[in-house]
């Protein structure tokens, strides 16, 4: 049995929160649950798509509206010439049927993508994306260097589909006189080695472009009314909650929005759009008050009053502040509104207080999609294995993948005057879907030469590309800072966009992509250890003095290499340079409690390998997880904290500290209503046994470091670290203890 056919738990999740919200029809369409099956595979001959031909022809002629008209001899012609690939599903009794297909064509060196299209029940499942990747991984191979398709402006749901993929329009003119359409011509760069690739440009340290993972966003009330009621924005803000319902984002709601609600509703308990706004995920409340108080009082001035706008002073301007300004102490990744007097504010509102502001069209544009030691340990995921491939094994795969034998040998060859290399892979069935190889330098400087590999199509792609390239940054850099050079690979989208949001940076266009990761928390005593390992080892080149910002001034002065010094944040130097912490004079944490069982899967400290029977959830392969406990925590609970586990004396726990991580965002969740992308980010089947109330706090933290020395309970009493509570529940941690528990825990 394949992966699919085990994966209840998500989609029982999200068809759970489907049925709580109102129905819309425009924006979830009713189909049904994706049949149980054995795989998914993507087929390009023409032999076997010959099998599937009248299935192809019926669903391009049901969706002929939207696609257009082809002849059958168009289809058949594009089989026997290899310009089309289709989906298929094999079930539990073999039987195999076509869920979608893409037909291509365009002259070499510009592809062009004529129809995708998807079996309705199959939709919101990422099959289309699939389909496309995988073409974009044959073409990039192939030495293409662009891809195009012509879109009807008046189709938003594919307009927006050809966005995120990063299609950007290129040419818009009219279409046919009967239907008046207009046709925008959208265009995707590949990634593909042209006369302009130099591997002489030196690295940029500069923001990384995110995306792989699902950001979350706060909106305003406009968004609600523009999803309900049937305004000019109506389908912009249908895909905006559709690429929620998919965790390709997130979204969630400040205390001021139900207010405001509550404000102008005349039946509460009857109002459907306040009912359908208490299903969703809310910010917790500030930890004091008078932040909230002060920080809305500076946003309306900034917004309102200092600019003259309509409405200052006014009862819907104060409400408006307080939506942004509760946002921005909740570092959201960006606030969602189409209010005019806010969108022109917004430059001056991401300087002065740091919140990003984003008009509904333009966030639609977009949207995303949504073991230590030589050799990694043998893992069984749902529907999945992962385990150590041999060197013949490993490489077989990458000649399969395309992958070029100079690259492999480079990567793979003989380990001579140097450690064998790190390998990991992904099996399905018995055969690998996935691989990783890393190659470390011969020296103690240079970088470790990483190649990954994923089938473009396979429905799980993200999956497994994000954990094979944790697990390679975890290693390379488990006895310090290291540098890792990512090979590129034409025909590998998925990995490079992975490894930008994890701070990975191109050395050039076309070439490889490069990372500095510390692997351990910085703090005063060790910063001179941490910083002449990054020069020596990885070229990274650390300020001489501790910066502690007593001064005032928060940032880091880095340089790599050749280039010149750069300015970053703490926070931003965390992104880059993970996995760390920067343990800043005055930056506090939190201590939070986690039986065994929990702690094993959820931070990956188990010691001693699992029985192979026993699968692990998804969240134990994603390097952004989430724990789940009361809400009375969410005080102690802020967005940027680092966060310390306990695992508790219960049911053979070690009582001691066993990891620690960056609190992402806390969100107050109603247990009836949880998202699918919580579901898959926890290791918990009842949210109901973690809160005596109605809600839970689910709190999504990155970052994470299993302790090489486990701090017992003795040791956090005698630091005074242990709470009223005796670390049975929440417990803030202040500055001082926070690092005196890291110190000790990596010890040297």
């Amino acid at each position: 049995m394949g992966r699919y056919a085990r994966a209840s738990i998500g989609r029982e999740h999200s068809n759970r929160l489907r049925n709580s919200l109102p129905r819309i029809d425009t924006c979830w369409p009713e189909g049904a649950l994706v049949p149980t099956m054995s795989r998914t595979f993507i087929e390009k001959s023409p032999i076997n798509l010959r099998q599937h031909f009248s299935a192809i022809i019926a669903l391009s002629n049901s969706e002929r509206e939207a696609l257009g008209f082809l002849t059958n001899a168009a289809y058949s012609d594009a089989i026997d010439q290899k310009r089309l690939q289709a989906m298929l599903v094999e079930g539990d009794e073999g039987e195999v049927s076509l869920i979608g297909y893409i037909l291509h064509g365009g002259v070499f060196p510009h592809a062009r993508i004529q129809q995708v299209c998807v079996q309705p029940e199959w939709r919101k499942r990422r099959i289309a994306s699939a389909l496309m990747d995988s073409l974009v991984s044959d073409a990039e191979r192939a030495g293409f260097s662009t891809i195009k398709a012509k879109v009807a402006d008046d189709l938003p749901y594919a307009q927006a589909f050809y966005a995120k993929h990063g299609f950007e329009e290129a040419l818009s003119k009219p279409g046919g006189n009967t239907r008046g359409r207009i046709i925008v011509t959208r265009v995707r760069n590949l990634d593909t080695p042209s006369l302009f690739s130099t591997s002489s440009m030196p690295i940029t340290l500069g923001l990384p472009s995110f995306g792989a993972e699902p950001s979350f966003y706060t909106f305003d009330l406009n968004v609600l009314f523009d999803l309900v009621k049937n305004r000019n924005r109506h389908q912009a803000a249908c895909a905006l909650f559709a690429a929620a319902l998919d965790h390709r984002i997130r979204l969630g709601i400040a205390a001021e929005f139900i207010d405001e609600l509550r404000r102008t509703s005349h039946n509460q308990n009857n109002d459907p759009v306040l009912q359908m706004a208490l299903q969703l995920p809310r910010l917790p409340p500030p930890v004091d008050p008078n932040d909230l108080v002060q920080l809305s009082e500076a946003v309306h001035q900034l917004v309102f009053v200092d600019r003259d706008a309509p409405g200052a002073g006014s009862k819907q301007a104060r409400s408006d502040a307080r939506h942004l300004a509760h946002s921005a102490l909740s570092r959201v990744a960006g606030f969602i509104t189409s209010d005019g007097a806010i969108l022109a504010a917004r430059d001056a509102l991401l300087e002065s207080v740091g919140i990003d502001v984003a008009g509904l069209d333009e966030l639609i544009s977009l949207l995303p999609e949504g073991a230590e030691g030589s050799l990694t340990t043998d893992r069984q995921g749902t529907g999945f294995q992962c385990k150590t491939p041999t060197v013949p094994d490993a490489t077989a795969y990458f000649k399969r993948s395309g992958v070029p034998d100079s690259v492999i040998a480079e990567v793979c060859g003989p380990a001579v005057g140097r450690p064998d290399g790190w390998r990991s892979a992904i099996w399905e069935d018995g055969n690998i879907v996935a691989a990783a190889f890393s190659m470390p330098p011969v020296s103690t400087s240079g970088d470790d030469r990483l190649l990954i590999a994923v089938d473009a199509g396979h429905l799980d792609r993200e999956l497994y590309g994000e954990y094979l390239l944790d697990a390679a940054i975890k290693h390379a850099c488990s006895s310090g800072p290291a540098a890792i050079r990512l090979v590129n690979v034409s025909g590998q989208p998925t990995v490079g966009a992975i490894a930008k949001a994890r701070g990975f940076v191109a050395t050039g266009a076309g070439c490889d992509l490069t990372k500095v990761a510390i692997g351990r928390p910085i703090t005063e005593s060790n910063w001179d250890a941490v910083r002449h390992q990054a020069r020596r080892k990885a070229g990274l080149s650390l300020p001489v003095k501790w910066p502690d910002f007593l001064d005032g001034e928060r940032s880091v002065a880095i340089a790599h290499g050749s280039t010149q010094s750069a300015l970053l944040s703490p926070e931003r130097f965390e992104d880059l340079f993970g996995p760390t912490l920067y343990l800043w004079p005055g930056r506090q944490g939190v201590i939070v409690p986690i039986q065994r069982a929990y702690a094993d899967e959820l931070l990956g400290t188990n010691l001693q390998p699992r029985l192979a029977f026993i699968e692990d959830r998804d969240a134990s392969f994603l390097q952004r997880r989430a724990y789940v406990n009361t809400p009375r925590a969410r005080k102690a609970m802020r967005p940027g904290l680092p966060i310390l586990f306990y695992e508790s004396g219960k049911k053979g726990g070690r009582s001691a500290i066993v990891a620690v991580g960056r609190i992402v965002d806390s969100v107050i969740v109603p247990k009836g209503a949880s998202l699918r992308e919580t579901a898959r980010r926890v290791v918990v089947d009842d949210l109901s046994e973690l809160s005596t109330t109605d809600d839970v706090l689910v709190t999504t933290f990155d970052n994470l470091m299993p302790l090489p020395t486990l701090i017992p309970f003795a040791s956090l009493r005698a630091m005074g670290a242990e709470g009223s509570s005796n670390l049975m529940s929440a417990t803030p941690l202040s500055s001082a203890k926070l690092a005196a528990i890291v110190q000790a825990a990596w010890a040297e």
